[in-house]
């Protein structure tokens, strides 16, 4: 068991929150009971989180996509106030972290990422910075575009969408999970073969295939769920509390 606040400064301090301007609100997002015995972690804070959150029985829900952006919620109504009327009926603590979870050096969604796909970080992503969140990476032997596909599909356990640059072999790729499809002309820049993002745009394709960069797009939710993950687990570590991870899977 741990108090609430000493959580949320734990990880603001972990991910140095301070640091970044971010169009969420990180940290505290909505004020629960003070004692945490146990966190339900999701990437989305959505009815599907709640929900397992009140049936397995925990004081706060931790996630990278929150309720509040820009410190206003907007309009109360529909699937927002349902919701909203959930968490506080339950006496749940939200807490949040968007950019901060992306960039942190050692568990935030883009390190685990290139971790979990054997790619060693030799450089920032300055896109969506400063700080940085992404990494331009390099794998420790030769690589194939097919190769880097097959394993991140094999990692998040769906197809991948691949946007082709026209380049086989592989030896810099940058790493921006989530909305990373503007590191587009930043990866050409810097030399890379592949940019490994969440989702895409419609120009992405005609971009990729004229810059010679071919993109993999893995799913926003998949390539975003290793960093609420490892957060969590530090959480344990530090404080003994206990925690669930709710796999929401979605193609897009």
């Amino acid at each position: 068991m741990a108090h609430r606040d000493d959580i949320v400064t734990f990880c603001d301090e972990l991910l140095d929150s301070a640091s970044f301007r971010d169009i969420a609100q990180n940290g505290l997002q909505i004020e629960g009971k003070q004692e945490v015995r146990k966190i339900t972690t999701a990437v989305s804070c959505n009815q599907h989180t709640i929900d397992a959150a009140v049936e397995n029985g925990s004081d706060a829900i931790l996630v990278h996509h929150g309720l509040v952006l820009n410190g206003q919620v907007g309009d109360i109504r529909g699937p927002v106030r349902n919701r909203l009327s959930a968490i506080l009926a339950n006496d749940i603590s939200l807490i949040g972290y968007h950019l901060p979870l992306d960039g942190q050096p050692e568990i935030g969604n883009n390190a685990r990422l290139a971790a979990e796909l054997g790619l060693e970080i030799v450089e920032p992503l300055d896109t969506f910075g400063p700080p940085a969140v992404g990494y331009i990476c390099q794998p420790p032997s030769d690589i194939t575009t097919e190769q880097l596909q097959a394993k991140l599909e094999a990692l998040t356990g769906q197809a991948v969408i691949r946007l082709d640059g026209g380049r086989e072999e592989v030896w810099r790729v940058a790493v921006l999970c989530g909305s990373g499809a503007p590191a587009l002309d930043e990866a050409a820049e810097k030399q890379c073969q592949v940019l490994l993002t969440g989702d895409a745009r419609e120009p992405s394709m005609a971009m990729a295939r004229e810059s010679g960069v071919t993109v993999l797009v893995g799913g926003h939710e998949a390539t975003e769920r290793l960093g609420v993950q490892a957060l969590a687990e530090k959480i344990r570590q530090h404080f003994g509390v206990d925690y669930t991870f709710v796999p929401d899977p979605n193609p897009l």
